[in-house]
């Protein structure tokens, strides 16, 4: 009871500061998932040193935050596209840099230093570009679609583990993740959509077609994304990327569902809407 206790306060604390610092503007918004970015990229890099491995995690890191930087006054048009081209040369820095470090496994370092940011790093500066919107050259702060993004990720989260645990027989890769099951990814698809109900009743710019097929599409890659960091996780013999909320475990355990979410839906709002 105690740990319930204990994970229900951290969990609503989360929530509240995360949709807190979105909904005050884009300055609290940048600062906070510019934070995050980086704690949960240092995450994945010391769940690679526990499996043996040296990533470049300061070198990592800065490349990390400058793409999360630049990604922001991008979408936000402050600058142009070609500032990214700096980033093309740091990425070489990496393996030059690892010749002087004298670690083993040398070709595993470099491609999990700039693997994290790949993982990691992109799919959170991805969603930059879905809280800043141009209309008629003016561009604009709009925190109602990463606000939805999140909304659906707990409400399927919340919807798989109740209809799981009901009815949950026949699992989804059990050799990975042995409580997922098909039964409660449907239960999460149904929740969602309620969610997606509900919110168009708030944010009522979006049609409810549009907020079901986002809701969809977050419960499939954020099925995916799960399954991608448990994979990782048992790979190494570990139960949680961290020990940053208690109760939750990780950043990453938090954040596991946006990673492959995020840049889907960047996809689809770019380019199929």
């Amino acid at each position: 009871m105690k740990e319930l206790h204990t994970r229900t306060i951290w969990g609503v604390l989360f929530v509240t500061v995360l949709t807190g610092s979105i909904m005050l503007g884009s300055l609290t918004f940048a600062i906070l998932f510019l934070t995050l970015s980086a704690y949960v990229l240092h995450e994945f890099y010391s769940l690679c040193r526990a499996a043996g491995f040296s990533p470049q995690i300061y070198p990592g890191l800065i490349l990390g935050q400058l793409i999360f930087i630049l990604s922001f006054l991008l979408a936000k048009h402050t600058i142009s596209f070609e500032p990214y081209v700096f980033l093309l040369l740091l990425i070489y820095i990496i393996p030059v840099y690892e010749i002087f470090r004298k670690k083993e496994h040398p070709l595993a370092n470099i491609a999990l230093t700039i693997f994290g940011n790949i993982y990691i790093t992109i799919p959170f500066s991805l969603l930059n570009f879905l809280v800043f919107s141009e209309t008629n050259g003016l561009v604009t702060y709009n925190y109602q679609l990463l606000i939805s993004l999140f909304v659906f990720v707990w409400a399927s989260d919340s919807g798989a583990y109740i209809f799981g645990v009901r009815f949950g027989h026949r699992r989804i890769i059990e050799r990975i993740s042995p409580k997922k099951s098909w039964e409660g990814l449907l239960g999460g698809a149904f929740t969602a959509i309620i969610a997606a109900w509900l919110l168009t009743l708030i944010f009522t710019q979006y049609r409810f077609e549009f907020m079901a097929v986002v809701a969809i599409i977050v419960v499939i890659t954020g099925t995916l994304g799960d399954l991608v960091e448990s994979m990782i996780k048992r790979s190494i013999g570990v139960k949680d990327s961290g020990k940053f909320m208690p109760g939750h475990g990780g950043l990453l355990d938090r954040f596991d569902s946006i990673l492959l979410a995020s840049p889907v839906i960047y996809f689809v709002f770019r380019f199929l809407l």
